[in-house]
């Protein structure tokens, strides 16, 4: 057994102390030396608000409208955020966001006209101030001139921003059986129950009473029924037309989970008139943000298994050994895994389900080793299977879940049961959707995985997705300028929703090794890729998921079993997936007691190789879109480490105005001449609140970890950059930092080799925070978990040695992550 494990700091709570008070950047006049510019600036932002104004005052719905206000690029920073002056919240309330630099505030008339005075107020002169350090003139503009001039335009918000779509698409992928048959109506404001109307004002309560009094007018078997509900939550709507004579029913909570497992199957309504009707009225009523069609839910499968001989004998289980678990959420596993199954949702009968893609899925986590290899499968074989069987053939689809994803619902329900039932908290997920190419932005269905997972403390492992037939790549080939040629040309190979989840990690395929005609270890040519969001990385791991190119003697190169136990051979992400869920259920497992998602996530992307094949500085813009952080060891390498490195694992939460600061000595095994030397590698987790209204901008709370070294004139400067981070260097500016540093990122990943840096030993691991405008810390904190591995690049020195006596001398108490449960509550 190797001596030098992964070690848990447990007093991390000595290192916290109070957040120096930091001032965000000054007042900039973006208008500096131009004043004539300026002032036609400024009129043209008050005819823009006349005109806001004026369609205010002739609508039948209410006095309050929303509408964009757009900032320069220049002024995305917090610090240029125009709502200390114009836009103030007991005037006009941002309500939301859209894209980067794209704000939605809600107005009156009377608010209309208070920012109109306000700006007409304005200085229209540059001021300049002289700098007392450089003796210079330099602009100096009121907080007003500034927020002003950070606006690019302020924009009514019509139809035209909310639906994307015809009505004659709407009504043809409607009609099919797996959509459920619901519009998707997201709100700009939250509709209290009927009950408590009386509490709003005027202007509010004409706004919510319109908008509900005009769906009843639409028809008949108009059904409305919340989707999601919550704290962050987007405010959306399931609005479908029925054939049917009843009145049209609203509800304001979301339905639970059906209890008698089948429900009522009703026809919808395909009339056109109705449904332009529908769509005009939503089209023209102010509360309304987006109208979007649901998705399909479909598995990650690309090309037919091949059977590749006869029965397989699965091995029993051993007596007295326990096992990792995963819940297969699918179309269901089949019955010939025996013991290994532990436990069942038994929602589809078994006339209306296909075990086959769930089947395979669970032979590659029982015995993916024995079948493929340590190359392709890094785990031991033996893992228990708990069966979530939620997907019915399509044709059955809408008889199963005949409200507006009630999908997600019996999904909910069925993760509480089963973890509390089994303690599973690993969830494949090897589904995506299909989507109507009108759609955009963070989808629903990843708000609602993001829900699931924190709220029941698990994990989902997603699949990339695939594309389709006509879409594949080009097979990678040896000549990376060739690589990016195919990429460059390549279409219709983003990734698949829900894979962008952020509370969740997804993956992308890989070619196996050892097969004639691929390239070991390339990105599949089925494989989706990112980028996925403005924020982060997406995928966050890749792993074997078979060729796309059949062998004509290996197949695809990726073995399982079918659902009669004779062994097949398959490929499509959600092959990929499996490998990577059993390497988070065996951290899991191996470590004692409860371990947060945050270190179960951290401790796979810290340990994550980018394959050989993608690790070449000429791809290093791409890499990162294909693969995220590569591909995770094996959960033994992972937690045993190696004498010359040691891994440091902090578990906190970030409180209001406080940060962690941990110092300490660089070991003494990578000091010459006074300078350090070695590799250092830092990881960041963090659970920080999401609110989905603020579309780009739905992360509010920046965590981040910084390696500083102190410097001869007392400050400590930050020696590491993130991977990924392009040649030219940082960038100051936020659309910069947020494409390239992980700003907003819940997961950041930073690392250097230090060939020789002064001026001192002395060291600090820094976690701090940035809130968005107006956003506070909550008061139970946010989850963090942050990484330093510090390690000899030659494998030599005895750096674990080193920093064990170290950590000892400063009073540090560190362990073994494996046992560290035994003493602390958090891991």
């Amino acid at each position: 057994m190797a001596n030098s494990p992964v070690q848990i700091v447990l007093n991390t709570n000595d290192f916290i102390q109070a957040l120096e008070n930091q001032r965000g950047g000054g007042s900039k006049d973006f208008f500096a030396g131009n004043d004539l510019e300026f002032i036609g600036h400024r009129d043209n932002l008050q005819k823009q608000l006349n005109e806001i104004k004026s369609l205010q005052l002739v609508s039948s719905y209410s006095k309050i409208s929303y509408a964009k206000v757009i900032l320069k690029q220049t002024a995305l920073a917090k610090s240029h955020r125009p709502t200390s002056q114009v836009f103030k919240s007991e005037i006009a309330r941002i309500v939301g966001a859209g894209d980067l630099g794209e704000l939605f505030v809600e107005l009156t008339p009377e608010s209309v006209t208070k920012i109109g005075n306000a700006v007409s107020k304005v200085e229209t002169e540059t001021r300049y101030k002289q700098n007392k350090i450089t003796g210079k003139d330099e602009p100096n503009p009121s907080r007003l001139r500034s927020e002003i001039g950070a606006i690019e335009d302020i924009k009514p918000y019509t139809a035209s921003d909310k639906r994307k779509f015809s009505i004659n698409e709407g009504i043809e992928w409607l009609s099919k059986p797996q959509s459920g048959g619901s519009y998707l109506v997201e709100l700009f404001s939250d509709p209290p129950q009927r009950q408590d109307w009386d509490l709003l004002s005027s202007d509010k309560l004409e706004l919510f009473k319109s908008f509900f009094d005009g769906l009843k007018n639409i028809s008949n078997g108009l059904i409305v029924s919340r989707v999601i509900a919550g704290k962050g939550a987007a405010v959306i709507f399931g609005i479908k037309l029925e054939k049917a004579v009843s009145a049209p029913s609203i509800q304001f909570l979301p339905s639970p989970s059906s209890t008698n497992k089948i429900g009522e199957k009703k026809e919808i309504d395909f009339d056109v008139e109705k449904h332009s009707l529908l769509m005009d009225f939503l089209g023209g009523h102010p509360l309304v943000k987006k109208i979007a069609l649901p998705p399909i839910i479909t598995q990650s499968e690309s090309g037919s298994k091949i059977s590749r001989g006869s029965s397989y004998g699965i091995p029993p289980l051993v007596e007295g050994v326990s096992y990792p678990k995963i819940c297969v959420v699918d179309g269901g596993v089949s019955d010939v895994y025996g013991d290994w199954l532990e436990d069942r949702w038994n929602l589809i009968s078994s006339s209306d389900k296909d075990e086959n893609h769930g089947t395979f899925i669970a032979g590659l986590t029982i015995m993916g080793q024995s079948l493929n290899g340590n190359a392709i499968c890094k785990e031991v074989d033996g893992c228990k299977i708990i069966d979530l069987d939620i997907l019915p053939i399509a044709s059955r689809y809408d008889t199963y879940f005949p409200k507006p994803f009630q999908f997600f619902s019996e999904l909910e329900a069925a993760v509480q049961d089963l973890k509390s039932r089994t303690g599973v908290r690993i969830f494949n997920f090897s589904m995506n959707v299909d989507e109507h190419a009108s759609t955009s932005g963070y989808s629903l269905f990843a708000q609602l995985l993001d829900k699931i997972a924190e709220e029941n403390d698990v994990i989902f492992v997603i699949s990339a997705g695939n594309t389709g037939p006509v879409d594949m790549r080009k097979e990678w080939p040896e000549d990376v300028f060739e690589a990016l040629k195919i990429l460059a040309s390549s279409r219709n190979d983003a990734i698949k929703k829900p894979a962008e989840s952020c509370r969740n990690v997804s993956v992308s395929a890989l070619n196996p090794p050892h097969m004639d005609g691929v390239v070991p270890y390339a990105l599949s040519n089925y494989s989706c890729r990112g980028p996925g969001l403005r924020v982060g990385l997406k995928p966050d791991f890749a792993h074997i998921g078979g060729s796309g190119t059949r062998h004509p003697e290996h197949g695809h190169g990726l073995l399982s079993l079918d659902t009669t136990g004779k062994v097949v051979d398959g490929c499509g992400t959600s092959y990929a997936a499996p490998n990577v869920a059993k390497t988070l259920a065996s951290l899991d497992h191996s470590i004692e007691g409860d371990v947060s998602r945050e270190t179960l996530i951290g401790l796979s992307v810290h340990n994550a190789v980018l394959p050989e094949a993608l690790n070449d500085k000429n791809l290093r813009t791409v890499t990162k879109h294909l693969v995220g952080f590569g591909i995770p060891k094996g959960s033994d390498e992972i937690l045993e480490g190696d004498p010359s490195s040691i891994t440091l694992v902090f578990a906190n939460r970030v409180i209001n105005k406080h940060k962690m600061s941990f110092k300490f000595s660089w070991p003494s095994s990578l000091m010459k001449d006074g300078k350090c030397f070695g590799y250092a590698k830092l990881t960041i987790v963090s659970t920080p609140r999401f609110d989905y209204k603020y579309g780009a901008e739905f992360v509010r709370i920046n965590i981040d970890a910084h390696l500083r070294q102190l410097q001869n004139d007392g400050h400590y400067l930050g020696r590491l950059k993130a991977v990924y981070t392009p040649e030219e260097g940082d960038s100051h500016f936020e659309k910069d930092q947020i494409e390239h540093s992980f700003k907003w990122s819940p997961v950041k990943v930073y690392e250097k080799t230090f060939r020789g840096v002064g001026p001192t030993t002395d060291w600090s691991l820094d976690v701090e925070y940035l809130a968005r405008d107006g956003v506070t810390i909550p008061v139970e904190g946010v989850p963090f978990t942050a990484i330093l591995t510090i390690s000899d690049p030659n494998g030599e020195k005895p750096v674990f040695t080193d920093m064990r006596q170290m950590l000892q001398s400063l009073g540090v108490q560190a362990v073994d992550i494996k046992t560290a449960a035994r003493i602390v509550p958090r891991v």
